[in-house]
């Protein structure tokens, strides 16, 4: 699409957590039991995956309604004005009287991996009766991760008409009710291994078997990291492998969320779900070269120029 006419922006509506973030410097991620110092002063910045997938949605060029709680803090209402800024619809993010806003704490090695504990908050009160079908209508796309209550994931994926792309982390079980009204799953291989009941795959070809057992017809693009993405298609189309490109990674904390905003951006513009997938890997890769969740969110001309070098690989499956 780069060079070209610019589809008109889509709406998208996202349905999740808001965070404010502790993030410390450490020269390696602590085990069990272990105490480690950080190498920096702490920083905090603003998190949850609903907000930053609909930062990262926003920032490359949709027009974001975010459905979410906080609580009633001045961190709530910074974590608000901080989405305001970015050009995020925060006018369906309700105030939860006596809750404290969620939190996490995130801890990040010289090579970038992280640790990360989060602390729900007001995003454990997110309820079905919070998400107004009003709110849903005329979106392009809806995005659900699993950082707030199963219960209103499914509630939201039953009320939209427009195709449904759900991050299923933090991983659960699923049932298939919920995966039933589900378009697009996106996990990583951990999050895939258990919605199927099976250990990690180890390979490309016996991760896209996998997919293909969570449900006919379900699209999958597992992600892979520093390996890039698989999409495994439901229609039984070609398994691609997208591989990603090299960059100097710094933090790696929201890459899959930036992932994730790009990718309902994409498919909610009609965008084929492997070239969708292609450039939401560059749009990722990009992320992790700058501090923090939402350090670098790029926009379109930046993903798409990265993207335009990327190879994609038939994989058998």
């Amino acid at each position: 699409m780069s060079g070209g006419r610019r589809p008109r922006r889509p709406r998208l509506a996202v349905i999740g957590s808001l965070n404010a973030d502790l993030t410390l410097l450490v020269e390696r991620l602590p085990g069990p039991g272990e105490t480690v110092l950080s190498s920096a002063p702490g920083t905090v910045g603003f998190g949850g995956k609903g907000g930053n997938q609909a930062a990262a949605a926003a920032a490359f060029g949709a027009d974001v309604t975010m459905i979410a709680r906080v609580g009633d803090d001045d961190v709530g209402e910074r974590i608000c004005g901080d989405l305001r800024s970015r050009g995020v619809d925060v006018s369906q993010v309700r105030t939860t009287p006596g809750a404290r806003s969620g939190g996490a704490t995130i801890a990040v090695d010289p090579a970038g991996e992280n640790l990360i504990l989060v602390d729900p908050g007001a995003n454990g009160a997110l309820v079905p009766g919070d998400i107004d079908p009003g709110a849903l209508d005329g979106a392009g796309a809806v995005l659900l991760q699993l950082e707030i209550p199963l219960a209103t994931v499914a509630a939201a994926a039953a009320k939209a008409s427009a195709p449904v792309v759900l991050n299923p982390a933090p991983a659960v079980p699923l049932g298939p009710d919920l995966l039933a009204n589900v378009d697009v799953l996106v996990p990583n291989r951990t999050e895939l291994a258990l919605l199927a009941g099976a250990v990690p795959p180890s390979g490309l070809a016996a991760t896209a078997a996998l997919a293909r057992k969570l449900r006919d017809g379900l699209d999958v693009v597992v992600t892979l990291g520093v390996d890039g993405a698989l999409v495994v298609p439901g229609s039984g189309g070609p398994v691609t492998h997208i591989g990603s490109p090299a960059v100097q990674a710094v933090d790696a904390t929201g890459a899959g969320d930036c992932f994730c905003g790009t990718l309902a951006v994409l498919l909610a513009e009609g965008v084929t779900l492997a070239d969708a997938a292609r450039i939401s890997v560059a749009a990722a890769a990009l992320s992790v070269t700058v501090a923090g969740a939402r350090g670098l969110l790029p926009g379109r001309d930046q993903a798409e120029a990265l993207a335009s070098g990327l190879a994609a690989t038939a994989v058998p499956g």
